[in-house]
């Protein structure tokens, strides 16, 4: 960090490098008073907080306290008293602020932080620390415009009280790597408290003191290797709030991937899978602890996508590179795709069961099996919880992560290679759209003969075309992208049907229901029908498709 002091003013510069190896400037301009340069340096300075924070068992922290590469490095353990500030409805929070008083001993400092990002654990975001004489907020020592304008009012800031409470041990090692990079790594190990309940406290911070933060994932896959550290995707602050006003978890959508032409190829890749690991973690919530299953289905798509977009770039990553994070990522996805064939079997049953008269023999033996499928249900979602706390899930973000922030796939390309990455986005999406285009041409003009494993290959390039038809929509205009996502969005969907009729018999006869049951006899009936339905309207979603002009 360069300071430049004058007589009248004061600039501060810090630089951080970002997921685009760009550097992210902060210039901050305040008055100072002459002959006060220390107290309003404090007052007034704003920095931007890059660390990582990972989970650990509270059983483990001895092995942390002893791992090899903590043993020489100076260490200081003290104890921190944090009250969070806020609204009862939360008005900070919503404006992207948090606020906290922090006691060390005599000591009162006051810090605002602002949402800022997390992306595999990593949080960047703003903050403002400085001392003061009392244990509540002083906000006319923030700088101007620091607080939202919600804080000028002074009747607005007497809503604002104590929340929540985080008491905990703090130990510290100031870590100094051989590339001059600096790294303080915390263990934290207390609790969280509102006035009516607490939780249990116990995580490991990796805070970025100097160079890049692709050190903050190394130092983190090292200690994985002998810690079972998984990431912590909540701030303290955001657990807090959590603690205090339970609400009710939702699954989150993908959303807009927002390429812009200015981007070139390499920059939009990091970007999407940025994008897809963002949409991955927006849900662990919902599957680890809520109810709706379509967490689990937002879980996988989010992991599809990152698959579909390795497979656009293929051509432009190393192949050992490719084979090993496509090995990796389709782990996870399996685990997942298990869970979710039972969920749709599951949604087909309910839909066969309305269906009938719940006086027929067909509704009761549904019923039945139900309470079969349900079971087989129960230990999939087991098997993906237990998956997605383990340590193998947090390593394949933490490994995702470092090689985006690293761009090593560069190091072992080409000439040419190198040239197509660097390419504007807009030239490289319209060709690779254009080949996937021509290979669904290709294998679905004649649809009508194809086999089963031709219709399964003909769904995952439809799939994939659908995927990046999403990533790359914003380069092109919007309302020639519209109808055509929309006609790939049925033949995908219409696609996905004739797929559930082939794993439904799969599923069957991992419940164990006989060959000759009445119950099977009824489902592959309703399958039937569905099959033949849905594969008239899929030629003519086909003919649809093919008869549309293409965007690029």
């Amino acid at each position: 960090m360069a300071c430049y002091v004058g007589c009248a003013s004061l600039f501060v510069q810090r630089q951080l490098s970002d997921t685009n190896s760009n550097k992210l400037k902060i210039l901050f301009l305040a008055k100072i008073s002459k002959g006060n340069l220390f107290s309003s340096l404090m007052s007034v300075l704003m920095s931007i907080e890059t660390e990582l924070k990972l989970s650990l068992p509270p059983k483990k922290a001895n092995k942390l306290i002893q791992h090899p590469m903590l043993q020489s490095a100076s260490h200081t353990t003290q104890h921190l008293y944090n009250t969070y500030f806020d609204t009862p409805n939360h008005d900070l929070l919503q404006h992207g602020v948090g606020l906290r008083v922090r006691r060390i001993g005599d000591k009162r400092l006051q810090t605002m932080k602002t949402a800022g990002t997390v992306l595999g654990g990593l949080h960047q975001r703003q903050e403002w620390e400085m001392e003061i004489s009392g244990n509540t907020p002083d906000y006319s020592q923030f700088p101007k415009g620091a607080l939202p304008a919600w804080c000028s009012s002074k009747k607005n800031r007497k809503k604002i009280e104590a929340l929540f409470t985080t008491d905990f041990t703090r130990t510290t090692w100031d870590l100094s790597l051989n590339d001059g990079s600096k790294i303080e790594v915390a263990l934290d190990q207390g609790e969280i408290k509102t006035k009516t309940a607490s939780i249990p406290l116990n995580e490991v911070e990796l805070e970025l003191k100097a160079g890049s933060p692709n050190v903050l994932y190394k130092v983190a896959l090292t200690l994985q290797k002998t810690l079972p550290l998984t990431i912590e995707n909540k701030s303290k602050a955001a657990r807090g709030y959590a603690l205090y006003q339970t609400n009710s978890l939702q699954f989150q959508k993908a959303g807009s991937v927002n390429l812009n032409p200015d981007m070139t190829a390499d920059q939009a890749f990091i970007h999407i899978i940025w994008h897809c690991l963002e949409h991955l973690q927006a849900n662990e919530e919902m599957v680890l602890y809520g109810e709706d299953i379509e967490g689990v289905h937002q879980m996988r798509v989010a992991l599809r996508r990152l698959r579909s977009c390795l497979s656009f770039y293929k051509s432009l990553i190393p192949k050992k590179t490719y084979a090993k994070l496509y090995k990796d990522v389709k782990w996870m996805t399996d685990v997942l795709g298990v869970a979710r064939d039972w969920d749709v079997f599951a949604l087909n049953l309910q839909n066969m069961q309305a269906q009938s008269s719940p006086l027929s023999l067909s509704h009761q033996l549904l019923e039945d099996l139900q309470t079969r499928v349900a079971d087989f249900q129960e230990r999939a979602y087991i098997t993906v919880r237990q998956a997605m706390r383990s340590p193998d899930y947090s390593r394949l973000l933490l490994s995702l992560s470092q090689w985006l922030m690293q761009q090593s796939w560069r190091r072992k390309l080409g000439t040419k290679s190198l040239q197509r990455l660097d390419s504007p986005v807009m030239l490289f999406a319209s060709q690779k759209l254009e080949s996937h285009y021509q290979r669904i041409c290709q294998q679905g003009q004649n649809f009508a003969q194809l086999n089963t494993e031709q219709r399964h290959e003909l769904r995952i390039f439809v799939k994939e075309m659908a995927y990046g038809t999403r990533f790359f929509a914003e380069l092109y205009p919007h309302k020639a992208v519209r109808p055509y996502a929309k006609n790939l969005s049925h033949l995908q969907d219409e696609l996905g049907v004739l797929n559930d009729v082939n794993v439904a018999t799969d599923l069957l006869n991992q419940a164990g229901l006989d060959e000759n049951a009445s119950a099977r006899h009824f489902i592959n009936g309703w399958y039937a029908h569905q099959h033949i339905t849905y594969l008239t309207s899929l030629d003519s979603a086909c003919q649809t498709f093919f008869e549309q002009k293409t965007f690029w």
